[in-house]
Formats: structure tokens, sequence, C-alpha cells
């Protein structure tokens, strides 16, 4: 592959399983990149990138999420081998639309297909810290620019879901449950991220489903650990966990319920916003603003 390449130039791969919009985002992905391909169905967060590496027809490529609006930008943008190596995984950052974070979850991801292919993680995983997520076990870029945004709560299941698995994966410590007595020792960067999750959302559709979903995500996995042993990257497992465990018309009393239990067990500064906070704080959150495509995250 040459030094640079167009973004135009690479192919764009959508990644979906059971997203509730995700033939609503799949029309949007075709009409933006009329050239995108699509891995439907494919069980396993691994086994799904690799069927979207084998589909690729360039040597690096473009993933998408199944819930992920991009940005048009994206597609004028022209990568530099120079600056960054290649055959890392490229993140870029992604913009809430629930709490408004903007940070890698849920954003586009560029693959070597090699990388993507020879890597071991989630239900492939041979090691307990890549079983949560890619980013411990294959090389990472991180980037500071968002094109796009995560779509997460077009129902309860979907942005419980979401919430839970933030909420796990920011309780860890490289795919390790931090203890209660450890926890003051969070990255600080983890702990803004978790308790916005945690906080903001009230005055969203479902919001508070995400809020519930995070809360008690940490909440099994620092406080109570024992009694919750659960692959996250199991959707299918999440989803019956989500119905079995849930009940929406309890869902203020729950969220104030784990509220009080992380607030005294483990001094984790979350609010109960109502509506009109989470509006306020979103309103006074500065505005993201991008950098170089290849720029790192800090």
């Amino acid at each position: 592959m040459a030094d640079r390449v167009r973004v135009s130039d690479l192919d764009f791969i959508y990644i979906s399983f059971r997203e509730p919009n995700k033939e609503e985002n799949w029309a949007d992905l075709k009409n933006k990149v009329p050239w995108a391909k699509r891995v439907d169905g494919v069980v396993g967060f691994d086994s799904a990138h690799k069927a979207a590496a084998e589909l690729a027809e360039t040597d690096f490529f473009i993933s998408v999420d199944g819930d992920n609006i991009i940005n048009e930008r994206f597609l004028l943008e022209t990568l530099d081998w120079n600056k960054t190596d290649r055959k890392a995984v490229h993140r870029w950052r992604a913009k809430n639309n629930i709490n408004g974070l903007v940070y890698g979850n849920g954003g586009l991801v560029g693959w070597d297909k090699e990388t993507c292919l020879s890597m071991r993680t989630h239900e492939n995983a041979e090691t307990e810290e890549d079983k949560l997520d890619f980013c411990w076990g294959v090389p990472h870029a991180n980037l500071h620019n968002c094109y796009s945004q995560t779509i997460i709560n077009s129902t309860p299941q979907q942005a419980f879901v979401a919430g839970f698995r933030e909420g796990v994966k920011m309780c860890t410590n490289k795919g390790k449950p931090i203890t209660p007595m450890d926890f003051n020792k969070i990255w600080p960067t983890n702990l803004r991220i978790l308790t916005t999750w945690c906080t903001v959302g009230a005055d969203v559709d479902n919001g508070k489903f995400a809020m519930l979903g995070a809360r008690m995500g940490s909440f099994y996995t620092v406080v109570d650990h024992k009694n919750y042993d659960f692959d996250v990257s199991d959707l299918n497992g999440m989803a019956d966990y989500f119905h079995s465990t849930v009940q929406p018309a309890n869902i203020d009393i729950e969220l104030e319920l784990f509220g009080n239990s992380l607030r005294q067990q483990l001094d984790i500064p979350i609010s109960e916003f109502d509506e009109a906070d989470s509006r306020f704080y979103r309103f006074v959150m500065p505005e993201h603003v991008n950098k170089g495509v290849q720029d790192r995250e800090y």
C-alpha cells in the first residue's frame, strides 16, 4: 500500500447484529458510501470483524457499527502512514447521543486486514484481558477526531446493554475488575466517562435505561462481583439478562437504589440528574474540535 491513501478509496464494512436501528443506519451509510459492504448476524465480536476483513478488498478497511451514523467529512480525509502505524487499529471518536460523551466507544475503526485476521479477542480470546475488548491485546492508535454519532436509544434494551457494557469496561484494569479498596485509583478519564454514563440522559428517550445499565454494570463488577459472572460480549445473553432483570415501571426506583449503593460503597461522584439537569449539562459541555485525522487522542 502507498504511503498515503484517500479514505474514499478504502472499503467500508458495516457490521450489524441485532441493533433495532440497523436497517435505518445501513440505508444512511449506503447513501453516503455507496460502495459499502455489510456483515450481518455473525455471532461474536471477534468473528464478526474477521468476517469483515475477509469481505474487504482493500488491505486497510473501515468498520462501521450497526448503531453508528457517520459524518461525510470523514470521506474527504487522507491517511498518511508516516504519521501512524498502518498495522495498528485506528480508532476515531464518536459522539454518544444519550449523554454527549465524545470518545472511542462506538466510533469508526480502521483495520489492517492482516492485524484483524490474526487477532484473538472476545469469544476467541486466549487471555482474560482480551475477552472484554480489542484495546489491550491489539496495537491501537487512539485518535482525537470525531467522525460519527452512536445512536443507542432506539429501545430500552439497546440503551441498557450499551450502558451496562461500558459500566463493566470502565471498572476494570486490563479486563480484571477493580476491587472496592482500589477504586479510588481508577484512571481519571475512566471515572469521568463512567460518572457521566451513570448521571446524564434523563431527557432522552430510553436514556434512563443507559444510566441504569452503567450503574448496574459498575455495581456488579466492583461491589458485588461474586454474584455476577457474565460475558458482556455475549449480546444474546445480555438481552436475556435485560428481560429477566429490568422492570421498566421501576426504573426510577432502581436508579436511586443503585445510585445510593455506588455512592455509599465506592464514594463515586454520580448525581440524580432530572431532564433539565441533563439538558443543561450537554449545553455547557465544550464543543469537540477536530484536528488532524491522525492526531492522537491525548
